[in-house]
């Protein structure tokens, strides 16, 4: 009986530490092509990231970073913002003192930047990037780039598929 003791005793210490121990969170991301990014999106826009700021929530238990862009173009606009000037993006994950959250599959802004963005109305005046990384391309040298997926296209070329995506969808509805 000792024996069979000790034998159940090591395999439930052996299944707690491979809980603790032998498992990572892993995120499945669906691949989202531009027809979907288009079609799910509020707004599309090109701007300039003009400044970052990372906060606690009210309960202190998240970190969101808030972009705030400068808009140039509107490719598609909500009717209700009209053409604003600038709009915030909020992303979960930021560093706020000593303290740093990361999510995975979250886009990355810089100050400065020239971005394309698939926008999400979240509040009034708070956006969220569609299909997260896959919703952001960086504007550099004419051409749209999405670094992480390895998607490079010349935007003037990017924008008039849009508009042909967003075309075809008012003729169908």
């Amino acid at each position: 009986m000792k024996k069979i003791y000790s034998i159940l005793s090591s395999v439930a210490i052996f299944s707690l530490a491979s809980g603790f121990f032998g498992t990572q969170g892993t995120a499945l991301m669906v691949e989202r092509n531009i027809e979907e990014l288009t079609y799910e999106a509020d707004s599309i826009l090109i701007g300039e990231v003009k400044s970052m700021e990372s906060r606690w929530n009210a309960d202190r238990t998240l970190i969101y970073t808030y972009v705030t862009i400068s808009a140039r173009d509107y490719v598609k606009k909500l009717s209700d913002i009209g053409e604003s000037e600038e709009i915030i993006i909020k992303i979960p994950g930021g560093e706020v003192g000593d303290i740093g959250l990361k999510v995975s599959n979250m886009p990355e802004f810089s100050e400065g930047e020239q971005v394309f963005l698939f926008l999400k109305k979240e509040r009034p005046t708070i956006f969220r990037v569609v299909g997260l990384f896959q919703g952001k391309y960086t504007v550099e040298d004419g051409r749209a780039k999405n670094k992480v997926l390895g998607r490079e296209i010349p935007l003037d070329s990017f924008v008039s598929q849009i508009k042909e995506i967003m075309k075809e969808a008012g003729a169908g509805q």
